[in-house]
Order: structure tokens, then C-alpha cells, then sequence
């Protein structure tokens, strides 16, 4: 009985030895101007170091008035006003509003001291010079921001992990702040292990089949915030292989070898990682797909390393649920909630291996419905497929149509 095939980790404890294997390795950090971190990570809490606006503002053209010198004006009955000047909207407002004043302003203008309110220039007619009247009762605050109504001093405009977009720039800039903190997206080397691998423009021959693994598995790393340094192909060749992972763990941060990670008599990714790292920390998790799979760690160069399976269902999903999974947590990046559904089919699943269950998502009268897409690990068309999947407890022996269940999405 081959015992070390059978000593697998959940996946839970999988994850948790990267983490405790990687605890002292600090991401790399960069300072960069604001206007070119977009989709980038933040490393440090952005803090707002200034109100926003920094005075009262007026949101519309107007006149500043004091509210309750308007109360009961209307059509019939208009309220009187003194116009006692104007501000512009790059200037201070330099007098003050007494009962029965107004000053002119403008959408943007910094409300003079003393009114409460602008009226909107609709709603005035001017019949002498510097005499107004209003046809509208204003309340206290109506068409004034506030100082720091919209971003007040010490809040934190964007915290660490969070992906930097549009808006989030356009603050920094209200804040004069020119430069960011952001992760530097960690560097990724895809090896594709096997003698019968093609390149996609290769024709096929014999039982040659194409490589599917580095051309998805590097798409799925761009997309997840990741630099793809290479993608390789190399022959079920012990050496081989450790040549690429060697020269690859100089300029990576992350290697991730598809294929060789089983116990057949061509897998040798445990055997070469054991070589060059001497840190294999997992071989094997309790997972379907993805029981083959192996984690070590390269103190030297601080590289992690990952055997995939080379069946590209599997690689996939266990490129998602371990690598991406701690990358996130080591950068303090939140995961996309997971979709409240129910399950449309009776599920059978495997006790004493959690089932990661590829699913698509049909509207329905209360919400969704998880369809179930069965395929073997060996297939690329049932993610292609896929809006995202169900994990299946290990203690589970599967699920009932109807059953509330957690999508999480691709």
C-alpha cells in the first residue's frame, strides 16, 4: 500500500502551512505617482490629511441667504433681500451675511460667513439695483456642502489590499496627494511538464495533445493581479525540469509547475523540489480535483512553489483555492462574496475528500439556481462554462436539490 499517497492535508491545512512557511516573506512594496496606480494593490492605508471641501461650497448658482428669512416665501408672497455682493468661484468670500442680505455665488463658491442656505437662481428675480426677491422657502444646509462633508480629515480613503480604480485616484488628487504605496504584482513562471505536449500552431501527432495549462493558468494569473514572467514547456525530464525551476526561482516569486505531480513513474515534481528546496510541505490534498497537489518554498530566493495536476480542471481550481488564496491574504485583499443560491440536482460527492463542484448560474423566481457541470478533471470546457463552483464538505456524501448553497464566483 503506497501510504505517503494517502497522508494528504485538507485544504485548510494546506493553506495554513504556506502561510506559516511564508510568514517571513514581505511582498515587495513600490511608491508610485497616483495617476498610474490604477489597478494596482495598496500597500498602506491612504489617509486623508484635509477637509473636502476645505470651506462651505455652494452646489448651485444662487444667492446665499439665511434660511429663515425665507420661510413662508413663495409665488404669492416672495421674501425681500439686500444683494450686498458676490463671490466668484476662485475667491474667499470676504463679508458676512446679516437678516435680510444675500450675496451672489456661484456652483463651487465658498458660502460667506452668516448664511445658512442658498436659493437657487431660479427661484430669484432681481427688480432694482441690489434688490432681490426669492419665490422659495431654503432650509438650514440646503445646497451648502459642508467643510469635510465629503472626505474629512484622518479617514481613510483607501485601505491596504484594495484594488486602486478611477474614483479612488480622483480623491488622492482632491488631496493633492501624489503618490501611492502599491504591492508590486508578484512574478509568476509557468512550467508545462510532459513529453506529449504541442504548442497550440503545432500539429498533432502520434498521441500528442496541446498545451492548455500555461496559456489558462497565465490568464487566470493576470487576471488575479499577477506578472507572468514566462511560460514553459519542458519534457518529463528530471533534469530538465530542475534546470527550469532552477533559473526560474532567480527572477520569480512564484513557480508554478503543471503536470509530474502524481505518483507515476514519469512524476518527478516532488523529487525536484525536494532536490532544490528541501522544503516540501504538502503533497497531496484532500480535494477533487486536485489531490496531487504539492507546495514547497525556496528559503533562498523566497520563491513559492506549486505542483499543479497536470488535468486542467484541476490546475485551475487549486491555482485558485491555495495560491491565489494566499496571495490575497498576504496583501489583504478581500475575496468577492460568494452568491446565495440553490442547488438544481441531487449531488453525489466523495466522503472524506471536500468536492470543489463547478456550477452556472440560472435566474430564477427566488434568485438562483446552481446548475451542476460534470466533467472530469481532465476537461477545459467545463470552466469555460462555469459562472463559478460549490465546495462539498468532506464530511458530505453530497447534496439536495434545493439545498441553500454558497457560489463562489469566477
Amino acid at each position: 500500500m503506497n501510504i505517503e499517497l494517502l497522508c494528504t492535508d485538507t485544504l485548510e491545512q494546506a493553506v495554513r502551512k504556506l502561510n506559516e512557511e511564508t510568514a517571513d516573506l514581505n511582498l515587495k512594496i513600490h511608491k508610485m505617482a497616483c495617476e498610474e496606480a490604477l489597478g494596482f494593490i495598496c500597500a498602506r492605508d491612504v489617509i486623508a490629511g484635509e477637509n473636502v471641501p476645505p470651506f462651505r461650497r455652494s452646489t448651485v448658482d444662487g444667492y446665499a441667504v439665511i434660511a429663515a428669512d425665507s420661510y413662508g416665501s413663495g409665488d404669492s408672497n416672495p421674501a425681500f433681500y439686500q444683494v450686498i455682493g458676490h463671490v466668484n468661484i476662485e475667491e474667499p468670500a470676504r463679508m458676512a451675511v446679516r437678516s435680510g442680505e444675500a450675496v451672489q455665488v456661484q456652483t463651487g463658491s465658498m458660502v460667506p460667513d452668516g448664511a445658512t442656505a442658498v436659493l437657487m437662481v431660479e427661484y430669484t428675480e432681481l427688480y432694482a439695483a441690489g434688490k432681490m426677491i426669492g419665490y422659495k422657502a431654503v432650509s438650514d444646509g440646503e445646497n451648502v456642502i459642508q467643510p469635510g462633508e465629503d472626505i474629512t480629515i484622518g479617514e481613510c480613503l483607501i485601505s491596504k489590499g484594495r484594488k486602486v480604480n478611477a474614483g479612488d485616484i480622483g480623491m488622492m488628487a482632491a488631496l493633492g496627494i501624489s503618490e501611492i504605496e502599491v504591492y508590486m504584482p508578484p512574478a509568476v513562471t509557468i512550467l508545462s511538464t510532459g513529453d506529449e505536449l504541442a504548442d497550440m500552431d503545432e500539429p498533432l501527432t502520434g498521441s500528442k495533445i496541446r498545451d492548455i495549462n500555461s496559456y489558462a493558468l497565465a490568464a487566470e494569473a493576470k487576471g488575479m493581479g499577477m506578472t507572468v514572467r514566462r511560460r514553459l514547456r519542458v519534457g518529463d525530464n528530471e533534469a530538465e525540469i530542475f534546470e527550469a525551476v532552477s533559473r526560474a526561482a532567480e527572477d520569480s516569486d512564484i513557480i508554478l509547475l503543471s503536470g509530474g505531480s502524481s505518483k507515476g513513474n514519469k512524476d518527478y515534481t516532488k523529487k525536484v523540489l525536494e532536490n532544490f528546496t528541501g522544503n516540501v510541505f504538502t503533497h497531496g490534498i484532500a480535494m477533487k480535483p486536485g489531490k496531487p497537489t504539492i507546495l514547497a518554498y525556496d528559503r533562498k530566493y523566497r520563491t513559492v512553489i506549486v505542483g499543479l495536476p497536470g488535468h486542467p480542471m484541476a490546475a485551475m481550481l487549486m491555482f485558485r483555492l491555495v495560491i491565489v488564496r494566499w496571495y490575497w491574504e498576504k496583501i489583504g485583499r478581500q475575496t468577492r462574496p460568494p452568491y446565495r443560491a440553490r442547488i438544481s440536482e441531487n449531488v453525489s460527492s466523495n466522503q472524506g475528500r471536500e468536492t470543489c463542484l463547478p456550477v452556472k448560474l440560472i435566474p430564477d423566481s427566488e434568485g438562483f439556481a446552481a446548475k451542476p457541470i460534470y466533467a472530469k478533471s481532465g476537461s477545459i470546457a467545463a470552466l469555460s462554462r462555469a459562472d463559478g463552483y460549490v465546495r462539498i464538505p468532506r464530511n458530505r456524501e453530497g447534496l439536495n436539490k434545493g439545498e441553500p448553497v454558497w457560489v463562489e464566483v469566477f
